[in-house]
């Protein structure tokens, strides 16, 4: 096992190295912004190619973009991302301020969907073709039908509108006022949460009726165990690697979605940062936003590969 965590270790690096090519150059060659022109557009003297000059100088634009692209890699190695054009902060400080809010967004809407998804799905399986399964799944199709921002508004206007009541916009940390925070979280996490609740409702029902199939939960009911124990400690467990599977895929999307759900609610998490940077043409708070990201998808995925081993003890890594 520790073999294998420390390849899967070594390979992130290449992908993280391809991942930043991307990012870097995709900016600089698509970008429909040019910051050098915003900047001058507010300026008086815009005209003046002293001014440029010295413009292109403090946003580091008067090297090659080769050069550029290797001065970010090198301060990225080293935990210097860079400082933002838009606010002149370390990027990497205004990372650090917005990521918690993102991460307690994509945690806890996961664990919302999971306590909603494990029941729907189990239950549905177990009940197949009843009322319980048909409502499971018309609930399923409803939460990946509607798009997680409809959800957001809807959840925001719905009772503004009917009994004139609205969560306080912002951010307060827990910390400082727990009551206030919970009551800020519960909508965005519902909207986030609803997508992810749905498609591991249906992945879980498909997998929990696989598995019930089986020629070994046969002998268990044979033996006579009780159906809780032949459904919660049999089935369910190889029910779950399936649903596992996909949960850092789903992670990255709720980071993703967080993007539209932070700015209705205004939470400042990484989302709206990152939405702020595009509309800035901010491509130095752009990037690290864009590769922290990718980072926490990557590792991500290598918990879920290794937690294959605990669900399934036939699964073995060498």
């Amino acid at each position: 096992m520790t073999d294998y965590i420390i390849r899967r270790l070594l390979a992130l690096i290449p992908v993280l190295f391809g991942a930043s090519l991307i990012i870097f150059f995709a900016l600089r060659l698509f970008a429909p912004i040019d910051i050098i022109e915003e900047t001058l557009a507010e300026s008086p003297g815009a005209g003046d190619p002293v001014v440029r000059e010295r413009l292109r100088q403090e946003f580091g634009l008067d090297a090659p973009v080769h050069i550029q692209y290797v001065r970010w890699v090198w301060g990225a190695v080293r935990g210097d991302l860079g400082t933002s054009w838009s606010s002149g902060r370390p990027v990497f400080q205004q990372v650090m301020e917005a990521l918690p809010v993102s991460l307690e967004i994509a945690f806890l809407s996961m664990i919302i969907a999971v306590i909603v998804a494990v029941p729907l799905g189990v239950i549905g399986a177990v009940k197949q073709n009843t009322g319980f399964d048909y409502m499971s799944r018309f609930v399923a199709v409803v939460g990946l039908s509607v798009p997680n921002f409809v959800i957001a508004t809807v959840l925001l206007l719905g009772p503004a509108m009917t009994w004139g009541w609205a969560p306080p916009l912002g951010y307060a940390p827990p910390w400082e006022d727990l009551g206030k925070h919970a009551t800020q979280m519960f909508l965005p996490l519902v909207s986030l949460g609803a997508a992810v609740s749905a498609t591991k409702t249906r992945i879980l029902r498909s997998s929990m009726l696989e598995v019930l199939r089986n020629d070994y939960i046969r002998t268990a009911r044979a033996k006579g165990l009780q159906e809780n124990l032949v459904v919660y400690r049999h089935a369910l467990r190889n029910a779950l690697i399936p649903a596992v599977t996909v949960l850092g895929t789903q992670l990255g999307f709720t980071l993703g979605g967080s993007v539209v759900v932070e700015q209705i609610y205004s939470l400042p998490g990484l989302g709206r940062l990152t939405l702020s940077a595009i509309q800035r043409g901010d491509f130095p708070q752009l990037q690290a936003n864009i590769l922290y990201l990718i980072i926490i998808y990557l590792v991500v995925n290598l918990i879920v590969d290794i937690s294959y081993a605990w669900l399934d003890p036939r699964i073995r890594y060498s």
